[in-house]
This record gives structure tokens, sequence and C-alpha cells, in this order.
């Protein structure tokens, strides 16, 4: 099986959002891009194709125009000695069915999981356990839980190596829904040093995680020592130079994106599920303030919950608000873009959660090709949005 990369197809209209007959004075300002700051991402090169064991797989994938769970089952058939898997959720029966597959023909395949999926079903916890994952524990696959930090710190990764020398992350859960009704990403890289840095983290977590009989509570810090790190910064952009990679919890990653915003000269784009880091939605202001065309979709569900979306609303910088795919869904994309030529992108929502208790990763890249591939999708997330309601924001806090 073939997963073929092609250009994709940039789509700047951002069509005009139902206002349900509200007044206008009951609608902030959305700003647009004038044409002239929006990157040109349809002269950049098209997506990349990643080659592995003979392969080859779209090096960006988006649930909204491409099948990510198929790319994921051939990654798996293809691999032959080691799988490492991070994974928040698990319900996708195809893919269970090819871990398995991996497990029988030999594969050394090994699962860390989000504890908060792995109880029993009660109106707090949710569903409970899946089909899938209990497949999984029933077919003898070496399965190790983990819980982040504090009250609801949780392990939130999404991310598999195969065979060492290929990765594939992003901010698909391995879901029906994340397949179905989401905006979501997923990233596939055979670079030796990401991979070798995904490891290492994956690494660290299996010797914090635990049996699935014998997780325990973390105490209210997050008290896991600091997550691996790139030894290098070598991701220059407009003065500052990044890691390719950066963990959680407590691996500095909100400073490294606050400080690539401050550098931002034109454009900030940013498709963010959860966005409550104050310190990012102040730099997101200080780079309109100073002339900056800053746009930001968000997903609905949570910007009832965040005042500093409120913030960002009141500010005058261009806010738009997704449900996901025709409205059933969520908006789950996690990624910014600095003036079209830097992305930060991964599992990590812009909030204190994933900076101080969540188990999380960030890819910091300038490779065009990628650049583009997001540059395309916001384009067309920010084009089915709409204009936040007061409705849809949370109430000013009382002083």
């Amino acid at each position: 099986m073939k997963i073929l990369g092609g250009a994709l197809a940039l789509l700047l209209a951002a069509g005009s959002p139902s206002r349900a007959g509200l007044p206008d004075a009951a609608w902030p300002s959305v700003v647009p891009a004038p044409m002239s700051a929006v990157p040109a991402f349809a002269a950049l090169p098209p997506v990349p194709v990643v080659v592995f064991k003979g392969l080859s797989i779209k090096g960006v994938q988006f649930s909204r125009t491409d099948r990510i769970p198929p790319a994921l089952v051939a990654a798996i058939d293809r691999t032959d000695k080691t799988l490492l898997l991070a994974v928040y959720d698990l319900r996708l029966g195809e893919v269970a069915e090819a871990i398995l597959r991996a497990k029988a023909r030999g594969v050394a395949v090994r699962l860390i999981y989000d504890q908060s999926h792995t109880v029993p079903a009660s109106p707090t916890a949710g569903a409970g356990p899946s089909p899938e994952y209990q497949s999984l524990l029933d077919g003898g696959v070496p399965v190790r839980i983990l819980k982040g930090g504090g009250s609801f710190g949780i392990m939130h990764h999404k991310f598999a190596v195969f065979d060492g020398q290929l990765l594939e992350t992003g901010s698909f859960n391995w879901t029906r829904a994340a397949d179905d009704k989401n905006f979501e990403n997923a990233v596939f890289k055979t670079d030796a040093a990401l991979i070798d840095g995904y490891t290492r983290n994956w690494e660290w977590m299996w010797a914090l995680a635990r049996a699935p009989g014998a997780a325990a509570e973390q105490p209210a810090g997050a008290g896991f020592g600091a997550p691996p790190a790139d030894p290098l910064k070598p991701v220059a952009f407009a003065g500052g130079h990044y890691p390719r990679y950066a963990f959680s919890p407590q691996g500095g990653v909100e400073d490294l994106l606050v400080d690539a915003l401050g550098r931002a000269r034109r454009t900030i784009d940013v498709a963010i599920f959860s966005l409550y880091s104050q310190r990012v939605v102040d730099a997101l202001i200080a780079a309109k303030d100073r002339g900056v065309v800053v746009r930001v979709a968000a997903d609905v569900s949570q910007s009832r919950r965040s005042q500093p979306m409120l913030a960002l609303s009141n500010s005058g910088a261009g806010l738009r608000l997704s449900s996901g795919r025709g409205g059933a869904g969520v908006l789950h994309h996690k990624y910014a873009l600095v003036d079209g030529a830097l992305l930060m992108s991964g599992s990590y929502n812009f909030s204190q959660n994933a900076e101080l208790y969540n188990f999380e990763n960030d890819l910091f890249t300038t490779a065009k090709g990628e650049v583009a591939a997001f540059g395309a999708e916001f384009a067309a997330v920010w084009a089915q949005a709409h204009a936040p309601s007061p409705d849809e924001l949370p109430a000013p806090k009382s002083l």
C-alpha cells in the first residue's frame, strides 16, 4: 500500500460567517489579513513524502483531506523489530489489529497509555477503557500507564516510533472521532535526530509509568524531573534559535512559543484547541499592537471557559471559532505559524496544564513543505470558522 504525496491546493477565500440575525454591535470585529500580508504558501514546495521500508507516506496529513489511520496501519505492518507507542486514547479497531499482528510476528511492541482512559466508566471518568485498549492487554502487549502531575495532568502524547526509523506525531488522537469529525494533523518524519529525541522521551516516560494494576496518583506538583531536550537549537528564525523538539511537563515549551511570537513582523496564524495561556495571548496582543496581522482559529467548546481568549477578542486581533468538520467535532489542531516561515506544532495546547503537568511534545521547523501544508490547512480552517458571538466567550471577571 502506498500513500502518495501531492501538492496542496491553497484555500485563501475566507467566506463570511453567519451572524444568525444578531446586530453588528454584538459581534467582535474579525480582522481580515490583507492579501499582501498573507504568506504565499502556494509558491512553496509541496508536502514532503517520507519512505519507510519501501512505503511512501505523505509526510504531513490532515483529517480534513487525508485518511490518517490507513497510514498508521501501513507503517505498523512494515515494522519488524520495535514499535514504541505513546497514545492518549485508542479507539481505532484497525490500528489495534495491526498492533496485535506486529506482536504476533515478533515485533517488540510496548505501549504507554494515559491513565484516565483505563479507569472504569463513571459520570466523571467518561466511557471507560476502550475495547481496542482491552484487546491489546488481552493480547499480551506490554503496557504501562502514566498520569500527569497535579489534579488534571494527563499523558497527552499521540506518537509512535517504528523500528527506530520512522516517527509519527501531531494532534491526531487514535480515535474514530479524530478521523471522522475533528480538524487534526499527523506528521511523519524519518529525521534521525528527531527520532532519537522522541525515543529518549519515550524511554524516560516508560521508566516513570506503572503497570495497569499498580497506578498511583501523582502529588500536587509534577515531580518528574526535566524531560529530555534537544542538545542543539538548529532551527533559526528572525535572530532566534529553537530546538527541533521540546517536551512537557516543565520543558520550557511556553518560553519558546512566546519568544517566537515576539519575533513576528508580518503574520501570525494559530489553529488551537485550547488557548488558556495568558503569556501566549499577551504575546499575540503585543504582536497585533506592533502591526502584525494576527489570526487565531480556536475551538468553540473551549472558548467559553478562557478569559485569555476574551482578552484576545477584545484586543481587535482576528479571532474565529470552529466546531470541527461540519460542526460535528472539534478544532483539535495545536499549531502556530509565524511570518509564514516558522511552524510550531504537536500535542501541546497553549495552556498551563500543558506546560506544567501534562506529558506533551512540540516540533519546531522552517522546512518549507511542512510550512506550506500547515499554512494551507489554516486557510481552510479559517474560512469555515465564524466570528465569536458574545455567548461563545466567557463573561468578564468582576473586580
